[in-house]
């Protein structure tokens, strides 16, 4: 009867049993990141976002507000000058 050898460090399923070396660890490295991190800073983003949005457009209609005082302010003056330059003659 023969005997074989089995070469543990060939076999891949001996390979694949064995425990994984751990890397070491470095003190100063930041925290790993993690998904409720990342869906926390994507919620705030979103909710900045939203307000931003918001802002906007408070200031938009307050610029379209402001843009038609003026225009009717314009108005009533060039008539104010149209008016007292035929008063004058």
């Amino acid at each position: 009867m023969q005997c074989r050898v089995i070469n543990i460090d060939m076999n891949p399923l001996f390979k694949a049993m064995q425990p994984k070396k751990k890397r070491p660890v470095d003190p100063n490295a930041p925290p790993r990141p993690n998904l409720l991190s990342h869906e926390k800073v994507l919620k705030d983003t979103k909710l900045t976002l939203e307000q931003l949005q918001q802002e906007n457009q408070q200031l938009k209609a307050r610029l379209d507000s402001l843009e038609s005082k003026i225009r009717n302010q314009n108005n009533y003056l060039s008539y104010l000058h149209q008016f007292i330059s035929k008063t004058q003659k």
